[in-house]
């Protein structure tokens, strides 16, 4: 999809002022200049998480999880480790990734209740969430994909709202957070679709596409709400491979992992036949909405 036309102003034709037909009389400022400035102070991003930091999701991070649940968890993984025949079923690895959570924890374990740990951020954070700040904050990581799950009320939004706004800090780029919902209704309307028809400046799918075309970093949030219409659908595989080719970072977030959503028969990604798009958003960058500890316990228990 090739997008060059750019939305105008019915009111101003997109000077942003408006001109009275009396010459004595002063220009004055049109609402979408107003509207312009707001949305790219706020990034689209919803009020809810207009006010995310990395530093207060991490604040809110630790005060959701319990630390005595996280030490016997600890403790659970130190004992898998160190009975040779429970440490034969674990598979892919998982020994030595909960061999490095116990020693990056500093877990001590104790002859009577819960040992003590040095460190239990390493039990604590998201898997991936290193990786994810490093990126926003740092330039570290590089992914064009980063795919950020979990349960609802686990706070993948507010992470993605968060590491959006500490990217644009660094970097000073352009950023667009968008609702999935939101935004296939808007593509809706520009179907004609009698059901909610808003589209009163009848804007083209073009028009309406072009903000996430040109965003250097994009949020899209909800991604496994994606619409079943076949066009939003495809007009969104289109943004996706247009991205991917210019290595524009895209964060998606959704309940399910990627394998979960785009492999579910109801997928309007699957009904496309796009294999490479698939492969691609399979191999996302991952972060997981859950202690790592428990996200690897959680693991081991269902294998």
């Amino acid at each position: 999809m090739v997008i060059k036309q750019k939305a105008i102003c019915p009111k101003c034709g997109g000077r942003g002022i408006l001109l009275d037909a009396d010459p004595t009389k002063p220009a004055i400022r049109c609402s979408c200049y107003q509207q312009r400035f707001d949305f790219q102070s706020h990034l689209g991003i919803p009020p809810r998480y207009q006010s995310a930091t990395l530093d207060n999701f991490w604040a809110w991070w630790t005060s959701e999880h319990q630390e005595t649940e996280l030490l016997s968890q600890l403790d659970l993984a130190n004992q898998l480790l160190l009975n040779p025949m429970s440490r034969a079923t674990l598979k892919n690895s998982l020994d030595l990734k909960l061999e490095h959570i116990i020693q990056k924890s500093g877990y001590q374990p104790s002859n009577s209740g819960l040992g003590s740990a040095k460190n239990i951020r390493y039990a604590l954070q998201p898997s991936g969430y290193d990786q994810l700040i490093g990126w926003a904050s740092q330039g570290k990581s590089i992914s064009d994909f980063w795919w950020i799950s979990g349960s609802p009320q686990t706070g993948r939004s507010t992470l993605a709202a968060a590491a959006l706004r500490a990217r644009i800090a660094r970097t000073s780029e352009s950023g667009l957070f968008i609702s999935i919902r939101t935004f296939s209704q808007q593509l809706k309307d520009v179907y004609y679709d009698i059901r909610s028809f808003k589209n009163t400046d009848f804007q083209s799918e073009r028009a309406l596409m072009e903000p996430l075309m040109e965003a250097a970093v994009l949020v899209i949030d909800d991604f496994d709400r994606l619409d079943n219409d076949i066009r939003i659908a495809r007009a969104f595989a289109q943004l996706l491979d247009y991205r991917y080719s210019e290595t524009k970072p895209t964060l998606l977030t959704a309940i399910k992992s990627p394998r979960s959503v785009l492999q579910s028969e109801q997928s309007p990604i699957i009904k496309l036949g796009d294999n490479s798009l698939l492969r691609r958003l399979e191999q996302s960058q991952r972060v997981e909405c859950q202690p790592t500890l428990k996200s690897l316990i959680t693991l081991i228990a269902t294998t």
